[in-house]
């Protein structure tokens, strides 16, 4: 998975879990097991399908041989994709700096409320400000392109440019 992808991800099931409040462990499995694939093709090879919705796939198939399966026999077949793996863990880390986050986010909006943001914005605001504050691997610059590229997809036509603006104004606060 390419780290767009892997971001993708990442902001649907904050989404999600956001928008839902229900448990992590239930939306992070419903999530990838209901992803789209690809058929097999005659030869058995799939098409245009990355590793992990390969591997996916194959549990999806398999699961019609295998009546009663255990949905935690799923669960651990899924964990072992290191980017799934990797991408539940920061969900949770973004999920437990939530209301830290939040703090950074209303002291950075101006004449704003936060209750008046829309969810896919927030979720973008919030997932592009753990990055900026809590994940080393992700440059500044690169966290706060990727949420305009987000919001460019998720939101309206407006969102691009107030997400820009938000981290903008939190990423000059935070250099100072």
């Amino acid at each position: 998975m390419t780290f767009r992808e892997i971001r993708d991800h990442k902001f649907k099931i904050l989404f999600m879990y956001y928008f839902m409040q229900t448990d992590l462990d239930q939306i992070f499995l419903n999530y990838f097991f209901n992803l789209p694939y690809e058929e097999e093709d005659d030869e058995n090879t799939y098409v245009g399908v990355s590793k992990t919705h390969k591997n996916i796939a194959e549990i999806r198939i398999s699961e019609d041989d295998k009546e009663g399966q255990n949905v935690s026999d799923l669960a651990v077949t899924l964990t072992k994709d290191d980017n799934i793996r990797d991408i539940k863990r920061k969900v949770k880390e973004v999920i437990d700096r939530t209301s830290e986050i939040d703090s950074i986010i209303s002291q950075n909006l101006e004449s704003w409320d936060i209750k008046r943001v829309g969810k896919a914005e927030l979720t973008i605001i919030r997932l592009a400000i753990y990055e900026m504050y809590f994940d080393a691997a992700v440059d500044i610059p690169v966290a706060i392109n990727e949420a305009i590229e987000l919001a460019k997809v998720y939101g309206d036509e407006k969102s691009d440019k107030f997400v820009n603006g938000v981290l903008a104004t939190v990423y000059k606060k935070k250099s100072q």
